[in-house]
């Protein structure tokens, strides 16, 4: 039995209705993706008891919560924008809400301190602390509650890029240490796909896809999917194979460019698109991306060396790309 379920959950506004089906295995770290609007805020609402479903169930544990109170879903909730009280110090601010007795709470606000790589904080105002630091104390918080569920909502967003990379990895680090089972809401895919178990992509309020990071980088079941989730290249499936409909998609690492003209004949195993057109070649540090016209289509491919030439020989893997509308 799934640890979490949403089993037909619907929730309809005048603009926008959510239905949605997905279930979360105990101790999984699950990242929700997707583009504004597509029901991300809408889902944790309805999982943290903000909101009710039209239709449907919440189960959590075996336990059917839909009609539960916030109070009473033993659900832990971190926001972006840390929500510490600035009069308490650190260690006030992570016994508040915690449920075990007053003469444990000191030795398990240390305990946590020490999880989340703040030992020797809990006395410091939480006024001084760094953005980073005081999203580690709202951590800690969270699971002084020991709740059963954790959800992360856009945690990360408002630090630095650094930062944000050192507590992805607190978060997962954390998460394999306790077993934990998570939701960790973003907009960042590199995030989503550094910490995460598992995926669920949304998009107009229903599961696009789901899967590892690796399923919806390597086989999206979707042009939608595939352009989300990374760069890529979308042909016409008539220039690779005539008379064919839909689209074939590629990913930029998928291609092999050469600087002079190629046998097809010479190469069973590959799509040969010979003179593409060089547009742009932009330096990533350990390659060039380079955008190409092919017939009409732009094209992108991973190079790593700046080619010499304009027009160039694309070399395609028949087993890299993928047919997809």
């Amino acid at each position: 039995m799934p640890f979490l379920e949403f089993r037909d959950v619907v929730r309809k506004y005048p603009d926008f209705t959510l239905s949605l089906s997905f279930s979360v295995e105990e101790g999984q770290l699950l990242s929700v993706i997707g583009p504004s609007g597509a029901g991300k805020s809408t889902l944790l609402s309805l999982l943290s008891g903000q909101e009710r479903p039209d239709s449907g169930q919440i189960l959590l544990n075996g336990n059917d919560i839909t009609k539960l109170s916030i109070q009473k879903r033993n659900i832990g909730m971190i926001f972006q924008d840390f929500s510490l009280f600035p009069s308490m110090n650190v260690e006030k601010n992570i016994c508040y809400g915690m449920r075990r007795r007053r003469s444990e709470r000191k030795a398990f606000c240390d305990d946590l301190l020490d999880l989340v790589g703040l030992s020797g904080y809990g006395k410091r105002s939480v006024t001084t602390l760094s953005g980073g630091e005081a999203q580690r104390v709202a951590l800690a918080r969270a699971l002084a509650a020991e709740p059963e569920l954790l959800l992360l909502d856009e945690a990360l967003s408002a630090l630095d890029p650094p930062m944000r990379r050192r507590l992805r990895g607190v978060i997962r680090n954390i998460h394999d240490q306790l077993g934990m089972t998570m939701i960790h809401v973003t907009h960042d895919i590199d995030e989503a796909f550094a910490i995460s178990d598992r995926i669920l992509l949304l998009k107009d309020g229903h599961a696009e896809d789901q899967g590892t990071a690796e399923d919806l980088y390597n086989q999206p079941s979707s042009l939608f999917t595939a352009f989300f989730t990374g760069n890529g290249t979308a042909l016409p499936a008539s220039l690779v194979y005539p008379g064919r409909e839909g689209s074939v998609f590629f990913r930029p690492e998928s291609v092999m460019v050469i600087e002079e003209e190629v046998d097809p004949a010479m190469h069973p195993m590959h799509i040969v698109l010979n003179n593409a057109e060089i547009l742009s070649a932009d330096f990533t540090g350990s390659a060039y991306i380079l955008g190409l016209d092919y017939q009409g289509c732009p094209v992108l491919a991973r190079s790593p060396v700046k080619p010499r030439h304009q027009y160039v020989s694309l070399m395609l893997l028949r087993d890299a790309l993928h047919f997809l509308t």
